[in-house]
């Protein structure tokens, strides 16, 4: 089964390292691709419409082949290192995972 991991985060700009929430963004994205686990489709970044998200004002977004892979980069270290930089700047967070395979509904 593959697995969609998508988590949703606040803020507290005046926390992070980076100079804006858009270079956080970045840098996010890049420390993805150093975790040597197969994954596709990341996604990072802000809403399109902040209004709407009670605000939440990051997303991740990660498609795993499989529990396993998905497993794996939980536990990976840089994984534990991305959370343990970032963690100080997190006001709030919340992750869900669910079938990367389901059928896509047409909005």
């Amino acid at each position: 089964m593959a697995i969609l991991h998508v988590a949703l985060a606040k803020l507290d700009e005046s926390r992070l390292r980076e100079s804006s929430r858009e270079e956080a963004y970045e840098q996010i994205h890049q420390r993805m691709a150093d975790i040597p686990v197969r994954k596709a489709e990341v996604r990072v970044g802000p809403p399109i419409n902040p209004a709407s998200t009670r605000g939440y004002d990051i997303m991740l977004s990660i498609k795993f082949d499989s529990y396993e892979d998905f497993q794996a980069y939980l536990r990976h270290p840089k994984h534990v290192e991305l959370l343990e930089r970032y963690n100080p700047a997190l006001r709030d967070m919340i992750t869900f995972q669910v079938d990367g395979l389901a059928p896509r509904s047409k909005l």
